[in-house]
């Protein structure tokens, strides 16, 4: 039999880094290149902002029917033990399969994932670790049906190659996610507003230098990896927490007393728009000491930092906000009402909301 050619592996997976929306076609082509069913990015452990499951060619119900049942954990999952036995021995990243599964199968405190396992169609398979961080883990793997059969060495090889390049990738998602929260400070001091931008456990990941201000003057402590102050009706750590739990807000505003007399520092939270996953290095939130500069440039600075609006998105909400017809608006802009009404859409997908009301409500705390 001829052996296929082997595709760019650099190529796809550097694509989905910079793409996030395409790791399924990646994970696609290294299942089909290595005669599997599935292909699997998986991030697990709680430090991780968003655990993720991406599996290609599966139901999205099985995916939160394996979360739903704990199925994660080493005493149920033959992957999860098989990795672990050797991250224990001190082997991060080896191709596991399904000799090192049938090892740790007899050790099992419970069959049910493995009937589970059978039940769908994914008994066999390999996978290795990409990374393993204080974030967690970050695995790839093929998953195989009883038609696929156990790997063989040859596809375990192919597999090898894929996860080279795949694990280059994660780490440059990875850094090109770290570096969000700074490019974000760096807008933020360009229109003069003090701000602190946290992930989802509200660890401090970027700040202005007039945030850098009140940590200087203990107007504002940080404790760790988290900030904290005094303050009425929260305090800034309450703040911040109302903002990164499951059903908290997407806006909160608290006063900070400060000394020597000083007027109270006023701290308004926002909740960015979340995404359907990440590798867990996003910014979640912000929290501003001083609202934008009221000239439009100002605003619309500021709900591109936020949003990341583009700039023409940004004055176009700020004049909804205002009231403005949508014909005034076109003709202000110079566009046709067609265009108006597709730079809309792209508002509302990147705040997002579903229409017009739910994006002024999004918008009062800056606005108004």
């Amino acid at each position: 039999m001829e052996r296929r050619a082997e595709p760019d592996w650099d190529e796809i997976f550097m694509q989905a880094a910079l793409q996030p929306e395409t790791w399924l076609d990646a994970l696609d082509a290294l299942a089909r290149h290595t005669g599997s069913s599935h292909g699997q990015l998986i991030g697990v452990g709680g430090a991780r902002e968003i655990p993720f499951n991406l599996v290609t060619n599966f139901a999205p119900g099985l995916v939160e029917h394996f979360a739903e049942q704990g199925w994660g954990a080493e005493t149920q999952n033959f992957r999860v033990a098989a990795s672990n036995r050797h991250v224990e021995r001190g082997y991060y990243d080896p191709v596991l399969h399904e000799d090192h599964y049938d090892a740790v199968m007899p050790g099992l405190a419970s069959l049910e994932y493995v009937e589970w396992c059978e039940e769908i169609g994914i008994p066999f398979g390999c996978q290795t670790n990409l990374v393993i961080d204080k974030f967690g883990v970050i695995g790839l793997a093929t998953l195989r049906n009883r038609k696929d059969g156990r790997t063989t060495a040859d596809q375990r090889k192919r597999f090898a190659s894929g996860a080279t390049a795949a694990r280059r990738a994660v780490r440059l998602q990875e850094k090109i996610e770290g570096e969000q929260a700074k490019l974000m400070a760096g807008a933020f001091d360009a229109i003069n507003v003090s701000a602190f931008i946290v992930d989802a456990r509200g660890h401090l990941l970027a700040h202005t230098s007039g945030a850098e201000a009140l940590l200087k003057s203990g107007d504002v402590r940080l404790a760790g990896a988290s900030i904290d102050a005094a303050g009425a009706p929260l305090t800034l750590g309450q703040a911040v927490q109302a903002l990164i739990v499951d059903d908290g807000f997407d806006h909160v505003r608290t006063s900070l007393p400060v000394r020597r007399n000083r007027p109270a520092v006023i701290i308004e939270g926002f909740r960015l728009p979340r995404r359907d996953w990440s590798l867990g290095k996003l910014p979640h939130a912000i929290l501003v000491a001083s609202g934008p500069k009221r000239d439009r440039s100002g605003v619309a600075l500021y709900l591109s930092a936020i949003y990341r609006l583009s700039p023409a998105e940004a004055d176009i909400a700020v004049r909804l906000f205002e009231g403005k017809p949508r014909t005034q608006i076109a003709d202000e802009r110079g566009v046709t009402p067609e265009t108006l009404r597709g730079q809309i859409k792209q508002i509302y997908l990147k705040c997002a909301v579903d229409g017009e009301a739910e994006l002024m409500r999004l918008l009062a705390p800056v606005l108004g």
